[in-house]
């Protein structure tokens, strides 16, 4: 404000005359767009954390950037003494520090995103933890997954994965709900892949990861074995399944190491659903009762009970009845609960994640143990006249 006259003031090209008695009071304020910027855009700028940087894990481990970032990269082809190597880590997480992976993708031209192809996998309520595997393996190793659901889609996903690698992605996992072929998809063959309970059709050369059915199988038979059980029925899915085939193979070795005769196992195959294991049970109850039932899976053996209850058997006084999979909220919720051999799932999962970023390929079928369950489903044959 500039004097203009005796008591007037001009101001912003206005001529002003004070009040007696009156101060003037006189405010300065920024556009957003002048170099100290509004007072708000200043407490934004304040509020905002500060990044913490390589830089700063430098100088806090007392070391050069170039070697914080060899450190943190695992750059095992620079030679950096144990104790540096120690210092950095030891910094860095101190400082709480955070890569920033799309500035390392563009630096190195290498993502840090796995592509989940999942096949009717997430609405399934045990075998989604295969994702989980796979989730729990990739971020240790710093990445991410990204999830693509086929089978909604009329072409199989095909668009939905072509555009997942074009997006850039260090490798693809195929999963499904139960061990079966899957077909993927064309064009793909350099990009790195594992298949997790399931597999590419024909011989093609592939790393897959699947549950040890066949050692499942043998287990749970050799529990009934090992409780006296000689007069044994087995109730499956589809015969030409692989689980199925896998699981029957299982009851056979381990009957064999009974010393019984698997030629007199009786053996029924269904359709892994409730109304089959019903049905297939009260079939082999009509004739010479079993003393035991193995069932393909812990659907099958919900049928197998309701079928020996409508007949006034009890479980396991008069039969025992086994079943597979440990699916959850069904198998320890039954009365009594249910002897069966937990599928790993999420191990499985991990597995898969771990082969996906190994630095070689390690093609062929690995397979991850199923752990046996033992529950009240399973005692003891019944002494004939008790």
């Amino acid at each position: 404000m500039a004097p203009l006259g005796r008591g007037q003031y001009v101001f912003a090209g206005r001529a002003y005359t004070p009040v007696a008695g009156h101060a003037i009071r006189i405010c300065f304020w920024h556009d957003d767009d002048d170099e100290g910027g509004s007072m708000a855009s200043r407490k934004r700028t304040a509020a905002q954390p500060h990044r913490v940087t390589m830089k700063d894990v430098a100088r806090h481990a007392g070391v050069s950037q170039p070697t914080v970032s060899f450190v943190l990269n695992d750059r095992r082809d620079v030679s950096i003494a144990a104790e540096t190597r120690s210092r950095v880590l030891e910094a860095a997480k101190e400082l709480n520090f955070q890569p920033n992976r799309a500035a390392q993708s563009l630096r190195s031209n290498r993502s840090y995103t796995v592509g989940v192809i999942a096949d009717r996998l997430v609405s399934q309520p045990y075998a989604g933890h295969i994702v989980l595997g796979v989730q729990q393996a990739v971020q240790e190793a710093g990445y991410v997954c990204f999830v693509v659901e086929t089978a909604p889609t009329t072409d199989g996903g095909k668009a939905a994965v072509e555009n997942l690698v074009q997006q850039g992605v260090a490798g693809l996992i195929y999963a499904a709900p139960g061990p079966e072929y899957v077909t993927p998809v064309g064009g793909l063959d350099n990009v790195p892949t594992v298949f997790v309970n399931c597999f590419p059709p024909g011989d093609v050369p592939a790393v897959t990861v699947l549950a040890d059915e066949f050692q499942g199988g043998r287990d749970a038979a050799a529990a009934v074995f090992t409780a006296g059980h000689t007069n044994v029925a087995f109730l499956g899915g589809p015969e030409d399944d692989y689980a199925c085939r896998e699981r029957k193979r299982g009851l056979e070795s381990a009957a064999a190491d009974a010393n019984i005769d698997p030629a007199t196992i009786r053996i029924q195959f269904g359709t892994f659903q409730v109304g089959s294991g019903y049905d297939l049970a009260m079939g082999v109850l009509a004739n010479e009762r079993p003393t035991a039932i193995i069932c393909g899976n812990d659907r099958m053996a919900v049928g197998a009970l309701m079928a020996a209850q409508s007949l006034g058997l009890r479980c396991p006084e008069d039969i025992s009845i086994v079943g597979f999979d440990d699916q959850p909220d069904l198998a320890d919720q039954m009365h009594p609960p249910l002897t069966t051999v937990a599928l790993p799932h999420q191990q499985m999962g991990y597995d898969a994640g771990t082969l996906l970023l190994a630095e070689t390929e390690q093609p062929g079928r690995h397979l991850v143990p199923c752990e046996y369950v033992p529950r009240s489903s399973l005692a003891a044959p019944r002494s004939e006249g008790t």
